[in-house]
């Protein structure tokens, strides 16, 4: 025999009379809602759960493709294809914004790369003139029947080639140091104006010696920069005697500082025959050397370690045509600190 039992929510209460009153409700209904409930709750779990596995099912299968792509892009990379980069997906979230980044960051190793190795051949080309004549000079002064005066001259014309070898080494390391910023700790408070003086007071007789004419225009109390006393003379210098290398006689060099824009602009400009405009950009790589200047003493690195030197103190430095001449203006920054 089937019985129904229906639980009863109810209260009791014991009369005076020793009766029993009690008063109850059917709980049928709450504990099918109940019921109803955990059922609901148990569904929403297994569809949460269910749509929570198929999105990072999703998710992961985006993220190993975009793995897998990068991956596939190093690998290419490893093998020597320095132009390989990841591509974009074109949704424009994180991991496109990652893959911009280290796009980036191979755009600047294949440049780095590209510089080591023209930097590289540079020095192949312009040691092996130096050491193959330090090589014949050292061969002369061995052989037999040599006088002992023609000896020491070969042996000096050696020194001199190997000083010009240590040079362009030395220049490397210091142009390596100024793009590191190994220097950045060693910058004080400068009078611009002064510091050009001190640079031009010793070219004024080489100048006349030479038939050229120097014009300064130095203005007073410009505001002071903070920067490399020494290194700051070297770039001036180095423009200086650019100047003075590659005009001729008759040449009017000019020397100019003032203040524009919150910056101190240093111009030094001539009348000679100046250099290509399409050349103007170039002569700041390493070892470039126009055709113009191969008749004079140099390695091709002073104007890179004038751009180093004017980089390091927040400044440009930029050419243009002085009709006819060459203009070299030099921009610093008042307070590079700011």
């Amino acid at each position: 025999m089937e019985t129904n039992q229906n639980i009863v929510y109810g209260v009791g209460y014991i009369l005076n009379d020793g009766g029993y009153y009690f008063v109850g409700i059917d709980a049928s209904s709450l504990t099918h809602l109940q019921h109803d409930l955990w059922t609901t709750l148990l569904w929403e779990i297994a569809g949460f759960g269910l749509i929570g596995i198929a999105g990072g099912l999703f998710l992961s299968s985006i993220i190993l493709k975009w793995i897998e792509t990068t991956s596939m892009a190093a690998r290419s990379i490893m093998q020597g294809d320095m132009s390989r980069r990841i591509p974009l997906r074109g949704t424009h979230d994180e991991l496109d914004h990652l893959s911009e980044s280290l796009n980036a960051m191979l755009d600047r190793n294949e440049a780095l790369i590209v510089s080591l190795r023209q930097v590289s051949n540079d020095i192949a080309h312009d040691m092996r003139r130096p050491l193959s004549r330090m090589r014949q000079n050292l061969e002369c002064a061995i052989l037999e029947h040599v006088p002992a005066d023609t000896m020491r001259e070969q042996v000096g014309f050696a020194i001199d080639d190997l000083d010009a070898a240590l040079e362009i080494f030395s220049s490397l390391l210091k142009l390596a140091q100024l793009e590191s910023g190994a220097w950045n700790d060693e910058l004080e408070l400068l009078d611009p104006d002064q510091l050009l003086e001190s640079v031009l007071d010793p070219y004024c007789p080489v100048m006349e010696d030479r038939g050229q004419e120097l014009i300064t225009k130095v203005m007073d109390a410009c505001p002071t920069i903070m920067g490399h006393p020494v290194l700051l003379r070297q770039a001036f210098s180095n423009l200086i005697e650019n100047a003075m290398r590659h005009t001729p006689e008759k040449t009017m060099i000019t020397a100019s500082i003032q203040t524009l824009d919150n910056r101190i602009c240093v111009e030094i400009a001539d009348n000679g025959p100046g250099i290509p405009l399409g050349a103007m950009h170039q002569v700041f790589d390493r070892f470039v050397r126009l055709d113009t200047s191969r008749t004079h003493d140099g390695n091709g690195l002073g104007l890179s370690m004038v751009k180093a030197i004017i980089q390091l103190h927040k400044g440009t430095i930029t050419l243009s045509d002085n009709n006819p001449g060459l203009r070299c203006i030099v921009m610093l920054p008042v307070d590079i600190r700011k």
